[in-house]
């Protein structure tokens, strides 16, 4: 919960990524919504990307190319832009 605490000190853009079905228990989908909706909150950009039907890795083909496909758009947008300046 330590990053929840300081969502208010997050500047920088975040990309959440987090498998539905996640039944580790040190990383339950509900802490990736909490921190989600404190940096909403505090007007940082960011996303949160819940796969369907994944735990803690993932597995399914769709999943991983989903995943690869997130990190890609995220990238261009927020680093690739930022090093044109």
């Amino acid at each position: 919960m330590s990053s929840f605490m300081h969502a208010d000190q997050i500047r920088a853009p975040l990309l959440l990524i987090h498998g539905e079905a996640d039944n580790n228990s040190g990383t339950f989908p509900m802490q990736s919504e909490r921190l989600y909706n404190a940096l909403k909150g505090h007007g940082a950009t960011t996303r949160l990307v819940l796969l369907p039907q994944e735990s803690h890795g993932y597995r399914a083909r769709e999943s991983v190319m989903h995943v690869l496909w997130e990190m890609t758009a995220w990238l261009d947008r927020y680093v690739k832009h930022d090093q044109k300046k």
